[in-house]
């Protein structure tokens, strides 16, 4: 049974509104947030800045998740996903930048801190509009690595807002 979650459209966007993000960018900034969405109670959210990739961790019913956020407005082709998608979670060096290399790297995550690493890309319907097939690649990647349950102190979860 896979350990992270993945979210997409109006679910996705209701976990955000839970995180208080605005708009899907920046640091959620409340020190107590205690609303509930459909895969996990949100108890408190802490920046961290010194970590890198990570803006804030928030704990959930399963612990404590690292945030990795991605602005999705300007990104058009498959590159551009990949490429923000390996900053925001702070990629290896020998990442190959294909799909079989972002499965790789997001059930791997070994060099990130350990527990739930919640990528969270604001505005994916940029990228579908733009280039249907990259982007229903791109997610179906992101929806297999979170579902893959092999062992490891580190573990995805995804959320795919859209609005």
């Amino acid at each position: 049974m896979p350990r992270g979650t993945f979210e997409e459209g109006s679910q996705a966007l209701e976990t955000l509104h839970a995180l208080r993000a605005s708009g899907g960018a920046g640091v959620a900034r409340a020190p107590e947030i205690t609303e509930v969405s459909e895969t996990a109670r949100i108890t408190r959210v802490t920046e961290v800045p010194e970590v890198p990739g990570v803006t804030e961790t928030v704990e959930t019913a399963r612990g404590t998740a690292f945030t990795h956020r991605i602005d999705g407005s300007e990104i058009t082709t498959s590159a551009e996903a990949m490429t923000a998608i390996a900053e925001a979670l702070s990629f290896p060096d020998y990442f190959g930048h294909n799909l079989d290399a972002l499965y790789d790297c997001l059930t791997d995550l070994a060099w990130l801190p350990a527990g739930e690493h919640l990528l969270i890309w604001s505005r994916p319907s940029v990228l579908r509009d733009a280039d249907p097939a990259a982007y229903e690649a791109i997610r179906a990647v992101l929806a297999d690595a979170v579902a893959d349950d092999t062992p490891g102190e580190s573990f995805l979860s995804v959320l795919l807002p859209d609005g």
